[in-house]
């Protein structure tokens, strides 16, 4: 199959259409005739800033966009019945029902009360057992714990997905994104994109991690031709031109990365050392040094005049951190903050109490993303006046090895890669048309992103076909794992006359 087959066959925006027949002739037979609200979300593809986003002691940033020719659409309707009911046209994924009030939730919205956090909630219980109806019953249970007795009335609902599951484009987020806002829209609950997308953040920890606000950011935020620079400290937005006409991101899909529960515990350590660790250990430091705190505080406020050397600055302090320790150890530096990282991950407090984990390597992570992230917005907004042939020297040339950076990082200080990731990169990178590469998404799997020219993309998907597909008796444009995006809008309605 070649890219022309690709851009129009059924897994692209020019096959809308009649993916929203088939949609709706299915959501017919299954819930009746009648009226149906279509939702898309497009799918995630961050170019930098991966695993920052959840990250509380640096002003860090990610800057992603939302793919134009991949997406997630579902088609609902409201009902009046207390129930959630949901199917998939991708047949592996089962039907599912569940009663809004199935669960305990108290109501947020009454005053003078005494009031249970939403992280009380998901973290006082026990992670359900893995299943995509968790994502829609997390986006519904925040949206009964925010909005309480206005959440009413359930709905019934279709999703048709081109982005594929388990890859780091994010399906489930968009689909808790997509399940917030049609519990809002069935209730008639008002609502703004930022709102939706700092809810849908904290509502997908249902299922049991604890991530950031990155990938529901992007998903309800994206807009055409523009990536999406956000400042996770503050939830500052800013849309940055990203120039298309002459290259193409691509990714790669490698092997599912599992979420299950061993793979669970990786995620919500590096959150938990992120959040919560790193830190305690940090404000250990500043209180017994004086010097570090004053160089620490200086450092940061630098950071609004000169990026890099701040980053250097703060890259030294770091190194004065521990290399690891053992969560256990936490319980005589920093009480407090042992009793949160036991209420907000309790099956890594209890798995893994007395194993050292890793922190300077995941803070010189961090910083580095942050930096890289600033390097990228510079030169793209200095690239408004580039001609073609300056753009692909200066900005993709240099926006290439960024990307390469993160790679190495995310492989060797993050350490998120898997054997299988890094042979596709390592073919993909061989490629000489190709301008950088690397895991994209939580990682142990999942998609491999690359920039290269547009010119290139056929011979590019040719060669990870012939070498790494092939020998794996996979086709990789027919089973769904090759995705050319280019900067689309986000989450949206999409307009009746649109529906077939």
């Amino acid at each position: 199959m070649r890219v022309s087959d690709l851009q129009a066959g059924t897994r692209d925006q020019a096959s809308q259409p009649d993916r929203l027949r088939a949609a709706l002739r299915r959501f017919h037979e299954l819930y009746g005739p009648g009226a149906v609200s279509v939702l898309r979300a497009p799918a995630r593809i961050n170019i930098l800033g991966e695993h920052v986003d959840y990250v509380s002691y640096l002003p860090t940033a990610s800057l992603p966009f939302g793919s134009r020719e991949h997406e997630m659409l579902m088609l609902f309707r409201a009902t009046d019945d207390g129930q959630v009911s949901g199917a998939s046209m991708n047949d592996g994924f089962p039907p599912f029902s569940f009663a809004l009030d199935e669960e305990a939730v108290e109501d947020q919205s009454k005053q003078g009360q005494a009031k249970q956090s939403w992280e009380s909630f998901v973290f006082s219980r026990p992670a359900p057992a893995p299943h995509w109806g968790n994502y829609v019953k997390g986006a519904v249970q925040f949206a009964r714990w925010k909005f309480g007795a206005s959440v009413g009335r359930g709905f019934r609902f279709l999703v048709d997905s081109t982005i594929p599951p388990k890859s780091g484009a994010s399906s489930s987020s968009a689909l808790v994104a997509l399940s917030g806002a049609a519990i809002r829209h069935v209730n008639q609950i008002d609502f703004e994109l930022e709102e939706l997308a700092r809810d849908s953040s904290q509502a997908e920890w249902y299922p049991g991690t604890r991530g950031g606000a990155l990938d529901h950011t992007a998903i309800c935020l994206a807009r055409r031709g523009h990536a999406v620079h956000i400042s996770h400290c503050d939830g500052e937005v800013k849309l940055i031109p990203l120039p298309d006409s002459d290259f193409r991101w691509i990714t790669f899909f490698t092997h599912e990365a599992d979420k299950g529960r061993d793979a669970m515990l990786e995620y919500n350590e590096r959150a938990a050392v992120s959040r919560l660790l790193i830190p305690a250990v940090i404000d250990d430091l500043k209180r017994n040094y004086a010097a570090f705190d004053q160089a620490w505080a200086e450092a940061l406020f630098k950071l609004k005049r000169d990026v890099s050397a701040a980053c250097d600055e703060i890259e030294a302090l770091l190194g004065l951190i521990p290399d690891a320790l053992p969560l256990g150890g936490f319980a005589l530096l920093d009480p407090a903050i042992f009793r949160e990282c036991e209420t907000a991950f309790p099956a890594l407090a209890h798995d893994r109490r007395d194993r050292p984990l890793k922190l300077r390597d995941r803070a010189l992570h961090h910083l580095g993303e942050m930096r890289r992230v600033a390097q990228a917005v510079a030169r793209l907004k200095d690239a408004s006046g580039d001609s073609q042939i300056e753009l692909a020297i200066h900005t993709l040339g240099a926006l290439g090895g960024l990307i390469n950076e993160s790679h190495e990082s995310l492989r060797e200080r993050y350490e998120v890669s898997t054997p299988e990731v890094e042979r596709l990169v390592e073919i993909v990178r061989a490629d000489p048309g190709t301008y950088g590469a690397r895991l994209m998404g939580g990682g142990f799997g999942g998609n491999v992103l690359v920039l290269t020219a547009a010119e290139n993309t056929q011979a590019l998907i040719d060669r990870a076909q012939a070498e790494f597909y092939g020998p794996r008796g996979r086709d990789g444009l027919s089973e769904g794992s090759v995705m050319i995006s280019t900067p689309g809008d986000g989450l949206a309605m999409l307009e009746p006359d649109r529906i077939p």
